[in-house]
Formats: C-alpha cells, structure tokens, sequence
C-alpha cells in the first residue's frame, strides 16, 4: 500500500468513528443540580443552599428534594455526598411523576443505620438489596448509579453495593433527599454530580 493510500483510509477510519459517537456512543456527561441553573427545581420544606459549589440540603422534620425538570433513562450519574448522623437522604431514580415513594421511584438510598439493613447505603430500594456494608456518615463519599435498560447497579466508594433488575419503571425524573427524623435539625450535602448518557 502506497503512502496516499494509507493517509485516505486513516482519514475515512476517523471520519468513521467520529460519525460513530455523534450517534450517541460517545455522549458526553452533563452536569445536574448547578446553582442558578433552571432545569431542576426545589420540593419539601429543607433548606437547599450552594456554597462553593456544594448543594446542602438541611431539615428537622418532614420530606424534601431537589429534582430534574428533565426524565432520563439509560445512564451513569455520578456525585459525590456527606451525610452527617442525624440525615436520612437517597437519590430518587425513574420517578415517573414529581411523586417521591418507593412505589413511584427507586432510591439509592444513603442511611448507614437504616433500621432494615437491606436498605442501608447503596442500596436500590425496592429491588436491590444493600450487598456489602459502608460507612458514609461524617465524610466525602463517591456514588456512581449505571441504569442500562432494566438493569440497576450502585457503587458506594467504588464497591459493588446493589446489582438488580426490574422492569416497573422505565424511566423518569431524577432526585436528591433530605428526610427529617423530626428531632434533630440533620445536613446532607452534594457535589460534582454528573449525569452520562449511555446509547
């Protein structure tokens, strides 16, 4: 093969695999939940506050999110979250409607001392026992959620804590928890949340 030869398949090789990924199969990450933004919008009674970049989210008593504006269906979305001793907190998937219950959503759920311990850190509540136990309370944590049709998978720390599938909801809203324990004024917070299409 001669130099011109070389030089002009080379070329339709990368007009090839550029074409490939503006199809969709190299989407690039989106950023969710950004101060000032206009495609999420607050629900609840907490106290969502920014601060350098970081989403907070405090409450005593009662139920609140943070929620996309938009429904997503296959991807991977990534944060990161600090949850202190007094929060329970989860990140509400494929909720069909801006109702927020483990029958119209499934959460990753963020509670180390959820009193069913199922559903503790990295679990995917209903569907997706916890699988090995972490300790989040009272530091930085990483999260990673992949959704890749009706396959559901959870990673706290980089380890494996919820592996299921389930086909009751397809996709939906996504959403960021604050729950009160109706005592004690409890803090959740979150940063460089990221939302990656997956084709």
């Amino acid at each position: 093969m001669n130099i011109t030869n070389f030089i002009k398949k080379t070329r339709l090789h990368l007009l090839t695999l550029a074409v490939l990924c503006l199809n969709s199969s190299c989407k690039s990450s989106q950023k969710l939940f950004q101060e000032n933004a206009s495609n999420w919008e607050k629900n609840g009674n907490a106290t969502w506050e920014f601060s350098d970049g970081v989403l907070s989210g405090s409450i005593t008593r009662g139920n609140s999110f943070v929620v996309t504006n938009e429904k997503y269906d296959n991807y991977i979305l990534e944060m990161e979250f600090y949850p202190d001793d007094a929060i329970n907190s989860g990140v509400y998937i494929h909720c069909g409607e801006k109702v927020f219950n483990t029958e119209k959503c499934y959460e990753v759920n963020i509670s180390d001392n959820n009193a069913t311990p199922a559903n503790r850190t990295g679990s995917i509540v209903p569907i997706g026992a916890q699988l090995t136990p972490v300790e989040t309370v009272n530091k930085w944590n990483s999260l990673k959620i992949k959704v890749d049709g009706n396959h559901f998978q959870a990673w706290t720390n980089g380890t494996l804590t919820a592996d299921a599938t389930d086909d009751k909801l397809s996709n939906g809203f996504i959403a960021l928890q604050a729950l009160g324990n109706n005592q004690t004024n409890g803090k959740v917070q979150f940063k460089n949340i990221k939302i990656t299409p997956l084709k």
